[in-house]
């Protein structure tokens, strides 16, 4: 199948934006996405007169709910916006009684209830009235909780995101980065919200909902305290299950990100390690020569051994016999005591007692009693045993470790800037110096000053190094293909121009340039030119699929890592310095410190050993050091 690309289109196909330019889509006139395109954008835009429509009805109830004074009536009541209420309470601050009680004078009112740390959800929960609130829900036809959140993420992007809000009309952002964005911001303070707004109406549009979302997440966390949301999240941390009527539920577990992100990684990795049939890992739990015969893919095995008690699961496995070669694999059923929970030895145990009739003290066998007959021998070969996950350092390092990205400032005590997951979730500071202080390797990532995003890293050999491996999953942080979520650690490094072996410098070089992270379904899709991708420039991916559609997708920004390239300009600024105060009485004669002569030789006495005298300039003392340059150096004990 030939993918299209540019060069293939005719005056009479012409490819045509999809809403606007900013989102880098291109759709072909005759592609059958083409309709359903606009179709979705005017879903988007009636969601978006529905959040209209929400916040004007919830804001008109609350301002007749606080009887607040309305000099037009009939008309809307006239207040400020919240960026120019936060301007006068920081400007309040500074400013006398009298300035205030002038300014009020020509002022509109400020925003209703304001409080420069107050949020969008604590508002709306502190003014709704219960009566009000049923009649929402009984209009959109959902739960007191769905109507909370449909009020909440109105009056967020109508009063708190104005700009942004904006832009979502004009088409720059899909229904989902609104949805995104109204949850990020439903407990950001009343005070950061112009800034948020500011940034978001400056930011580029995103073909990935997921890039989007962690760039928000990373400037937030730039603008508040984390340890404070770190501390509100705690304290809502939950488990839920929600069931459906088709025999299904849902699990749902809410609280800091730290916790739940190492309890993700270690499931994870027992199911991957599991998965490669890899049993080094189990060398004490079972018989040398077993090997894992289990076929659950990688989502199912993490479902079996997180609803576990203990981080165990029951698998297949096979044993060959060393004799004749031959291998079998047979499900035993157990009978285990109901009133003790199973483990290693029981399972075996059972398997044993079930095929010999005998019981076996081997925790780790799963092997018949070699008196039994040879039917038995057979059947006990493929058996079923429990494992319990590995918890050794060792194993831990190789397979559940956590890739975490911490501002040098932060690092050296110098700033409180947050650390990233490789993910892209931010961390407070205090708890990323304490995982880099306990880390067993490394990398220098260099970053653009503008926009955080990791600059080039490069090799000249087809196998990724580790430090270009880093590099890339910091920049990407997840498979390049919209819409896919796998991380960039667990995904494939794909040479988007193939490597040259023969001429390594001709083409396909190991560099940021033609790399990106794909994922092995999505790697081996592009191997298999199910659609085409390119870099035309570094930091953005275009694809070209085969139904007429092109997209291009493009590395996230890293709010917090262009936040500390400010803070560390700062700190290269130059500093103005002063000489020590001049002594109010000195020798006769004896010339000021600081004092500069020009003389081929010494003018004088030289200074030695805290003695008063003359020094040669020098690039070490000064910036403009002239030749023939003496300083005269008072003696005392230098002013740091």
């Amino acid at each position: 199948m030939k993918l299209p690309s540019d060069s293939d289109r005719t005056e009479s196909e012409p490819a045509r934006d999809f809403v606007g330019n900013p989102r880098r889509l291109r759709i072909d006139a005759d592609s059958p996405f083409a309709d359903a395109a606009q179709i979705f954008a005017a879903s988007d835009q009636a969601q978006l007169s529905a959040l209209d429509v929400s916040a004007e009805l919830f804001f008109n109830e609350t301002v007749e709910n606080l009887r607040l004074y309305n000099p037009r009536p009939g008309q809307p009541y006239a207040h400020a916006t919240i960026a120019e209420t936060v301007r006068r309470f920081q400007h309040d601050r500074r400013s006398s009684k009298v300035s205030k009680a002038k300014n009020r004078k020509k002022q509109l009112p400020s925003f209703p209830r304001f409080r420069l740390d107050q949020t969008f959800y604590g508002w709306v929960h502190d003014l709704s009235q219960a009566e009000d609130i049923a009649e929402f829900t009984t209009v959109l036809g959902t739960t007191t909780a769905r109507a909370f959140a449909q009020i909440t993420s109105a009056m967020i992007l109508l009063h708190g995101l104005p700009k942004f809000f904006a832009r979502c009309l004009a088409g720059d952002f899909t229904i989902e980065h609104v949805h995104a964005t109204a949850h990020a911001c439903r407990d950001v303070k009343f005070e950061n919200l112009p800034l948020i707004d500011d940034y978001l109406a400056q930011r580029r549009p995103d073909i990935t909902i997921e890039t989007f979302k962690k760039s928000l997440g990373m400037k937030i966390a730039a603008l508040e305290p984390l340890e404070e949301r770190m501390e509100e999240a705690s304290k809502r941390r939950r488990v839920s299950i929600t069931t459906t009527a088709d025999g299904t539920a849902f699990l749902t577990l809410s609280g800091p990100a730290p916790e739940l992100q190492a309890c993700y990684l270690r499931i994870a990795a027992f199911a991957r390690a599991i998965r490669s049939g890899n049993i080094a890992a189990f060398s004490d739990q079972l018989e040398p020569g077993t090997a894992i015969d289990d076929d659950r893919g990688i989502d199912a095995l993490m479902f079996d051994i997180l609803t576990r008690t203990v981080p165990q699961l029951s698998i297949q496995v096979t044993s060959t016999d060393t004799t004749t070669g031959e291998t079998s694999t047979r499900d035993i059923p157990l009978d285990l005591s109901a009133e003790q929970p199973p483990t290693p030895a029981s399972v075996v145990n059972a398997v044993n007692k079930s095929v010999t009739g005998a019981s076996a003290d081997n925790a780790s066998g799963c092997e018949s009693d070699s008196r039994g007959d040879a039917d038995a021998g057979e059947a006990a070969r493929g058996a079923e045993v429990v494992l319990t996950m590995p918890t050794h350092e060792q194993w831990l390092d190789s397979q559940a470790k956590m890739i975490t990205t911490v501002p040098f400032l932060t690092l050296a005590g110098s700033a409180e800037l947050p650390g990233t997951f490789s993910d892209g979730s931010p961390i407070p500071a205090d708890t990323a110096r304490r995982v880099a202080q306990h880390a067993k390797s490394w990398t220098r990532i260099l970053t653009d000053p503008a926009s955080g995003t990791p600059v080039d890293a490069k090799a000249t050999t087809y196998q990724i190094p580790a430090n270009v491996r880093q590099t890339l999953i910091a920049k990407w942080q997840s498979c390049t293909i919209p819409g896919c979520t796998r991380r960039a650690e667990t995904t494939e490094i794909d040479h988007i121009v193939p490597f040259d072996y023969d001429h390594p410098a001709a083409g396909g070089l190991t560099r940021f340039g033609n790399l990106h992270p794909l994922c092995k379904l999505h790697h081996q899709a592009k191997t298999d030119r199910k659609y085409s991708v390119r870099m035309n420039r570094s930091g953005f991916v275009q694809y070209v699929f085969r139904h007429g559609m092109s997209a291009e997708v493009a590395a996230g920004d890293h709010p917090i890592n262009a936040a500390h390239a400010k803070i560390f300009a700062e700190l290269q600024q130059p500093v103005t310095t002063s000489d020590p105060p001049k002594p109010e009485s000195r020798p006769a004669g004896e010339p000021w410190h600081g004092e500069k002569r020009t003389s081929q030789e010494c003018p004088g006495p030289a200074a030695a050993n805290g003695q008063a005298g003359w020094v040669k300039n020098s690039s070490m003392l000064s910036d403009h050091a002239s030749e023939d340059e003496w300083i005269w150096d008072s003696g005392g004990p230098p002013p740091f």
